[in-house]
């Protein structure tokens, strides 16, 4: 029997063999396809789990976090290693780039895995129609998903919808409008009410109903500002996510109380999840690794967004805080942003809002006595009294005073001003402390589209269309849930503060970190304009938070960025294969 094996675009992911139970879906990886691969249904079933599985290739390590994150307004370079990405590098964002090259790669080799799963699902013997319908409708999610993350990225991409079972040069980029209108065709097939996708998941991490109202929304908003765009973009955005919104409870779904538990461990398949990515303890399923970079595929979002806390007097490396890998720094703009208007001391800055407290971290607590120097800066230092802290304010002399002559002796003190790339708050929403190692990736499984968000595309759509009173409660439906006690009313806004900057604002306060802000700039027009306002300029050298010590700060993006970096570039290995017949993206 013939094997079949793909590169590039027709690329054949890896497979796996699967069963399934309450739990989790189990896989059995495989490295190649075979023509009667999908002739059976535990390999239908199979193909499906691939896709599922392919969807760790792309979005929860180092690879696909600083695609879908990097080179915004939140985030600037951390102290780990460049890929281009994040300041716009031209060296190293060019058509060779590392990490374009195998997200395209594993975007398409989804989506053949998908092709034939729909190709050839309605042919098998042995499986019953209401099983068909679930698996066709589950598969057209999900490549509708890597389409849509393919069209946002690079803009006119190929179009294959048949399974590709022969080698060929004779591809090219599809109109962005024709890979539009197939994936809202998938997503439109998916929710038919009669042979459509379940409203409740059957294991853990699998679409359902809700996912493919939230996505086809997102769609709709997304396609409603580019060259594609459809006259009801913006009336279909709405209509998806309010019946999403109005129809939660039957799908299982509805906003956690506090913003804390959102993202609290053990709660990753909670009621506001409404997509996650898979991963568990298990080595083999996850790739758990404790190779320091570790690999593609495994849940790298443990570390991605952490600061050198080891290098504090007094600290060293724990399971409980983490390996710094510092490939994401936060910017001034995405720390900022929790502050109110009325908070008009620098005492009651991002008090009123709690998202700050509960999804960042600022203090350290002595786990090391004498590590860095610890001795020399604190002799009297006790284990699990404060190393350090990142107060988010600048310190009057008086408060640093009393700090310096505490009887436990003194500790660190961040401030904005000594901010730096190795000594700054951090994204705490990924955290992980039932690792085996310091080292090893996360095996939570990653939270990737959430009901919160579903409320802000709600209510841009509602701007847009004029109703203003719909967005506004929308968007105060989500501040209200983060209002410190008694604070309600200071959360709420009115129409008049109603526009595109603070719906963005409002996504960054909520969604940091969650692998959209890219995406959500190029939306809105707003990339450029973004990045050159709140990311810093890079300064080798400036004090940083521990006494007489300097360090680097800030990122060129700012000084590099240029209005066709709204695309990433097509990978140079599909052009060369095609004889040209895929084009590059301008610029590159």
């Amino acid at each position: 029997m013939k094997k079949l094996l793909f590169t590039g675009t027709a690329l054949a992911l890896l497979m796996a063999a699967t069963s399934c139970d309450k739990d989790t879906l189990v896989e059995d990886p495989r490295s190649v396809l075979v023509p009667g691969f999908f002739g059976t249904p535990d390999g239908i079933q199979a193909g499906l789990i691939g896709v599922y599985s392919g969807l760790r290739n792309i979005t929860a390590d180092q690879g696909g976090s600083n695609f879908m994150s990097q080179g915004t307004d939140e985030f600037m370079r951390g102290f780990g290693t460049s890929n281009g990405f994040e300041d716009y590098n031209a060296g190293e964002m060019s058509s060779t780039n590392g990490t374009a090259t195998n997200l395209w790669n594993a975007f398409y080799g989804n989506i053949n895995t998908a092709n034939g799963v729909l190709q050839y699902a309605g042919t098998v013997q042995g499986l019953a129609p209401a099983a068909v319908n679930q698996i066709v409708a589950e598969t057209k999610v999900l490549r509708a998903w890597n389409y849509f993350y393919l069209v946002q990225s690079f803009g006119d991409v190929p179009l294959m919808l048949k399974f590709v079972d022969t080698p060929t040069k004779d591809i090219a980029r599809a109109p962005l409008a024709d890979v539009y209108n197939a994936i809202v065709a998938d997503l439109n097939d998916a929710l038919n009410p009669t042979t459509g996708i379940s409203n409740t998941a059957a294991q853990p991490g699998r679409v359902t109903r809700a996912t493919a109202l939230h996505l086809l929304a997102k769609v709709h908003l997304t396609r409603a500002t580019s060259t594609a765009r459809a006259a009801d973009d913006y009336t279909k955005a709405a209509q998806f996510a309010e019946e999403l919104i109005r129809d939660a409870s039957k799908y299982g779904k509805g906003l956690e109380t506090d913003p804390a538990q959102v993202f609290a461990e053990g709660n990753e398949n909670g009621k506001e999840v409404l997509m996650n990515v898979q991963f568990n303890a298990d080595p083999v399923f996850t790739g758990i690794s404790d190779n320091g970079a570790g690999g593609a595929g495994q849940n790298q979002t443990n570390f991605l967004f952490r600061v050198r806390y080891d290098l504090l007097p007094n600290m060293a490396r724990s399971i409980q805080y983490g390996r710094p890998f510092g490939r994401l720094g936060s910017t001034p703009y995405l720390l900022d942003s929790y502050k109110l208007a009325s908070e008009t001391t620098p005492r009651q800055w991002r008090t009123t809002d709690t998202r700050y407290a509960k999804w960042f971290s600022t203090l350290w607590l002595v786990n090391g006595i004498g590590g860095n120097s610890g001795t020399a800066f604190n002799p009297r230092a006790v284990v699990g009294d404060t190393a350090a802290w990142y107060a988010g304010r600048e310190l009057t002399a008086a408060e640093q005073a009393r700090i310096n002559s505490r009887p436990n002796g003194r500790y660190v003190v961040g401030t904005p001003s000594t901010y730096t790339t190795n000594f700054s708050p951090y994204i705490n929403k990924y955290d992980d402390a039932t690792r085996a190692a310091v080292n090893n990736s996360s095996d939570r499984p990653l939270i990737f589209y959430r009901l919160a968000e579903t409320y802000l595309i709600a209510a841009e759509a509602n701007m847009y269309l004029g109703r203003t009173t719909e967005a506004v409660n929308q968007i105060n439906t989500i501040r209200r849930r983060a209002a410190a006690p008694g604070r309600t009313a200071q959360m709420e806004i009115t129409a008049a503060q109603l526009n595109i900057d603070f719906i963005l604002e409002e996504r960054t306060r909520e969604l940091c970190g969650e692998f959209t802000r890219w995406y959500d700039l190029v939306r809105t027009g707003k990339l450029v304009e973004r990045v050159k306002r709140y990311v810093p300029a890079y300064v080798g050298s400036k004090p940083s938070p521990i006494p007489g010590g300097t360090d680097q700060y800030g990122s060129n993006a700012a000084r590099n960025i240029q209005a066709f970096h709204v695309l990433r570039p097509i990978p140079q290995q599909e052009i060369d294969r095609t004889s040209g017949k895929i084009t590059q993206n301008t610029g590159y």
